[in-house]
Protein backbone atom coordinates (compact mmCIF):
# COMPACT_ATOMS: atom_id res chain seq x y z
CA UNK A 1 0.00 0.00 0.00
CA UNK A 2 1.20 3.39 -1.28
CA UNK A 3 1.64 6.16 1.86
CA UNK A 4 -0.60 7.95 0.13
CA UNK A 5 -3.47 5.37 0.52
CA UNK A 6 -3.11 5.67 4.18
CA UNK A 7 -5.84 6.69 6.50
CA UNK A 8 -5.34 9.54 7.55
CA UNK A 9 -5.84 9.38 12.06
CA UNK A 10 -6.78 12.70 13.94
CA UNK A 11 -4.63 13.45 17.51
CA UNK A 12 -7.86 14.37 19.76
CA UNK A 13 -8.76 17.56 20.80
CA UNK A 14 -8.54 16.85 24.62
CA UNK A 15 -4.77 15.68 23.87
CA UNK A 16 -3.38 18.94 21.78
CA UNK A 17 -1.87 20.16 24.35
CA UNK A 18 0.81 17.45 24.97
CA UNK A 19 1.94 19.11 21.78
CA UNK A 20 2.65 22.37 22.74
CA UNK A 21 3.67 22.29 26.26
CA UNK A 22 6.40 21.03 27.56
CA UNK A 23 6.20 16.96 27.35
CA UNK A 24 9.22 15.20 25.39
CA UNK A 25 7.87 12.56 23.10
CA UNK A 26 9.77 8.98 22.63
CA UNK A 27 10.26 8.36 18.92
CA UNK A 28 10.27 4.81 18.05
CA UNK A 29 12.32 4.25 14.29
CA UNK A 30 13.06 0.88 12.20
CA UNK A 31 17.01 0.36 12.10
CA UNK A 32 17.78 -1.51 8.99
CA UNK A 33 18.02 -4.83 10.60
CA UNK A 34 14.41 -4.11 11.42
CA UNK A 35 15.23 -3.64 15.15
CA UNK A 36 13.68 -0.84 16.60
CA UNK A 37 15.31 2.58 17.92
CA UNK A 38 14.06 4.66 20.05
CA UNK A 39 14.76 7.95 21.56
CA UNK A 40 13.92 11.14 22.97
CA UNK A 41 12.58 14.15 20.72
CA UNK A 42 10.48 17.29 21.12
CA UNK A 43 7.83 17.18 19.10
CA UNK A 44 5.21 19.99 17.83
CA UNK A 45 1.64 19.11 16.07
CA UNK A 46 0.67 21.71 12.80
CA UNK A 47 -1.89 21.08 10.86
CA UNK A 48 -2.71 17.57 11.73
CA UNK A 49 0.81 16.14 11.06
CA UNK A 50 3.82 16.14 13.95
CA UNK A 51 6.39 17.53 13.58
CA UNK A 52 9.99 16.40 13.96
CA UNK A 53 12.97 18.03 13.98
CA UNK A 54 16.76 15.74 13.92
CA UNK A 55 19.88 16.52 12.83
CA UNK A 56 20.89 14.99 9.16
CA UNK A 57 23.73 12.28 11.14
CA UNK A 58 21.63 11.15 13.42
CA UNK A 59 20.22 7.51 13.71
CA UNK A 60 17.15 8.56 14.13
CA UNK A 61 17.15 10.61 11.04
CA UNK A 62 18.64 7.61 8.46
CA UNK A 63 16.04 5.32 9.92
CA UNK A 64 13.05 7.94 8.71
CA UNK A 65 14.41 8.49 5.91
CA UNK A 66 15.26 4.76 5.21
CA UNK A 67 11.69 3.28 6.12
CA UNK A 68 8.83 6.15 6.93
CA UNK A 69 7.13 3.75 9.30
CA UNK A 70 7.24 5.45 12.96
CA UNK A 71 5.80 5.94 16.30
CA UNK A 72 5.29 8.35 18.43
CA UNK A 73 4.17 8.80 22.27
CA UNK A 74 3.61 11.86 24.84
CA UNK A 75 3.36 11.33 28.18
CA UNK A 76 2.02 14.34 29.94
CA UNK A 77 4.60 15.53 32.76
CA UNK A 78 1.87 16.43 35.61
CA UNK A 79 0.02 12.94 35.24
CA UNK A 80 2.03 9.56 33.08
CA UNK A 81 -1.07 7.95 33.26
CA UNK A 82 -2.39 10.17 30.08
CA UNK A 83 -0.68 10.19 27.45
CA UNK A 84 -1.36 9.87 23.55
CA UNK A 85 0.57 7.40 21.08
CA UNK A 86 0.58 7.40 17.66
CA UNK A 87 1.66 5.44 14.88
CA UNK A 88 1.88 7.15 11.42
CA UNK A 89 4.18 7.75 7.91
CA UNK A 90 7.14 10.33 7.17
CA UNK A 91 4.84 12.30 4.52
CA UNK A 92 8.14 15.01 3.82
CA UNK A 93 11.48 16.03 4.70
CA UNK A 94 13.08 19.02 4.17
CA UNK A 95 16.00 21.01 5.32
CA UNK A 96 14.70 24.75 4.35
CA UNK A 97 12.11 25.82 7.39
CA UNK A 98 14.34 23.04 9.77
CA UNK A 99 16.28 25.16 12.07
CA UNK A 100 13.71 27.73 12.65
CA UNK A 101 11.65 25.34 13.86
CA UNK A 102 14.42 24.66 15.92
CA UNK A 103 14.79 27.69 17.24
CA UNK A 104 10.41 27.63 18.08
CA UNK A 105 10.84 24.64 19.91
CA UNK A 106 14.25 26.11 21.94
CA UNK A 107 11.69 28.82 23.05
CA UNK A 108 9.18 26.18 24.44
CA UNK A 109 11.33 23.47 25.65
CA UNK A 110 14.26 25.39 27.18
CA UNK A 111 12.79 29.35 26.92
CA UNK A 112 15.60 30.56 25.05
CA UNK A 113 15.53 32.78 21.69
CA UNK A 114 17.16 30.26 19.82
CA UNK A 115 18.52 26.64 19.68
CA UNK A 116 21.94 26.86 21.26
CA UNK A 117 23.28 23.21 19.73
CA UNK A 118 22.96 24.99 16.55
CA UNK A 119 26.64 24.74 14.61
CA UNK A 120 27.78 25.55 11.42
CA UNK A 121 27.56 23.01 9.25
CA UNK A 122 25.19 21.09 10.88
CA UNK A 123 22.22 20.36 8.90
CA UNK A 124 18.67 19.82 10.51
CA UNK A 125 15.96 18.01 8.77
CA UNK A 126 12.04 18.50 9.59
CA UNK A 127 10.11 15.65 9.47
CA UNK A 128 6.47 16.01 8.77
CA UNK A 129 4.36 12.38 10.20
CA UNK A 130 0.98 11.76 9.23
CA UNK A 131 -0.79 10.20 11.67
CA UNK A 132 -2.24 6.88 10.96
CA UNK A 133 -3.32 4.93 14.21
CA UNK A 134 -3.65 7.16 17.28
CA UNK A 135 -4.57 5.59 20.89
CA UNK A 136 -4.61 8.75 23.76
CA UNK A 137 -5.83 7.82 27.25
CA UNK A 138 -6.78 10.13 29.84
CA UNK A 139 -5.60 8.67 32.85
CA UNK A 140 -8.60 8.89 34.78
CA UNK A 141 -9.32 6.09 37.08
CA UNK A 142 -11.64 4.57 39.87
CA UNK A 143 -9.10 3.22 42.36
CA UNK A 144 -11.17 1.51 45.32
CA UNK A 145 -10.23 2.19 48.44
CA UNK A 146 -6.85 1.91 49.62
CA UNK A 147 -6.94 -1.24 52.04
CA UNK A 148 -5.83 -0.76 55.63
Amino acid sequence: MASSDLVTASIPRGFEDLFRGEAVGSLATLRSDGTPHVTPVWVDLEDGMLLVNARADRLKALNMRRRADVAVCVVDPANPYRYVSVTGVVESVSEEKALAHMDRLARRYLRVRTYPWASPGTRQLLFHIRPTRVHADSGEVDLPEPEV
